[in-house]
């Protein structure tokens, strides 16, 4: 056979493989998923919760002024 008709089913076969896998992977994930109880959700949701709170307060604190000023001040140090 030629080595490039060979290299390109190569490749293709690498593709195929791959997408196969991740579709796998990813109905796994959901039928996991969905075996999970309510009380896991919860508690996942309720980290969630905390994380968007958490990030909400760092926004908060890097668009205040008195932050922009400090680091102007420090700016100035170096």
């Amino acid at each position: 056979m030629n080595p490039a008709f060979e290299f390109v089913l190569a490749i293709l076969f690498i593709v195929f493989a791959y997408k196969l896998i991740n579709q796998r992977m990813h109905h796994r994930n959901l039928r996991d998923l969905r075996g999970t109880d309510d009380a896991e959700r919860q508690e996942w949701q309720q980290r969630l919760d905390q994380l968007e709170e958490r990030v909400k307060v760092l926004e908060r604190i890097v668009t205040d002024d008195k932050y922009d000023l400090k680091r102007q001040i420090e700016a100035l140090d170096r």
